[in-house]
């Protein structure tokens, strides 16, 4: 019975990213290849064009168990039509444990220690009361709230914040007409 509970607990992560719009080809490091048990360093995989590099972080909440430790094996994998190699994480956890991913900018011999699933939880919901309280202000209450709510968000998004301005266009490729060109 143990076995089959161990072997019924895996997961698969894939990560695939695609640089300048998916036209530039990038390189993918593994700098940890095999079961990363949580004693390890954060920074585990490397993605570098020759514009921006970024880096995979993993985070491992062993739990309560002191049984087994969730591990993860990563594997570069290449798929048709991508200009880079992706990873696949092979995961293996029990009950109460946690495997977290944070993809950021790649800093030189960056490693986060000490980085746990609670100070990740924290970040996030810290970040959803942002938001939260900054769509509170609206005080549009008619029809298509929800939808005009979210078109706030992304304009919000959208903007640079020491001047305000719009760095993106966000219609840039919607056409004029249903069905039309722009």
């Amino acid at each position: 019975m143990l076995e089959d509970k161990l072997t019924r607990d895996f997961a698969d992560v894939e990560i695939f990213p695609a640089f300048d719009y998916a036209r530039a080809p990038h390189v993918t490091e593994i700098l940890l290849d095999h079961n990363i048990t949580g004693a390890d360093q954060s920074k585990t995989v490397t993605f570098a064009s020759t514009e921006q590099k970024l880096q995979l972080d993993v985070t491992i909440d062993r739990g309560e168990q002191d049984v087994v430790c969730p591990c993860i094996k990563f594997e570069k994998v290449k798929r048709k039509g991508m200009l880079g190699e992706g990873v696949v994480a092979h995961i293996h956890l029990l009950e109460s444990q946690a495997i977290s991913f944070v993809l950021r900018d790649d800093i030189p011999n960056h490693v986060t220690r000490d980085v746990t699933t609670m100070i990740l939880d924290t970040q996030q919901h810290d970040t959803q009361q942002y938001w939260f309280k900054w769509i509170s202000k609206s005080k549009y209450k008619g029809r298509w709230r929800e939808v005009v709510s979210r078109s706030l968000m992304i304009l919000k998004l959208l903007t640079f914040e020491p001047t305000g301005a719009i760095i993106a266009a966000p219609t840039f490729s919607v056409p004029e007409d249903i069905g039309g060109v722009r």
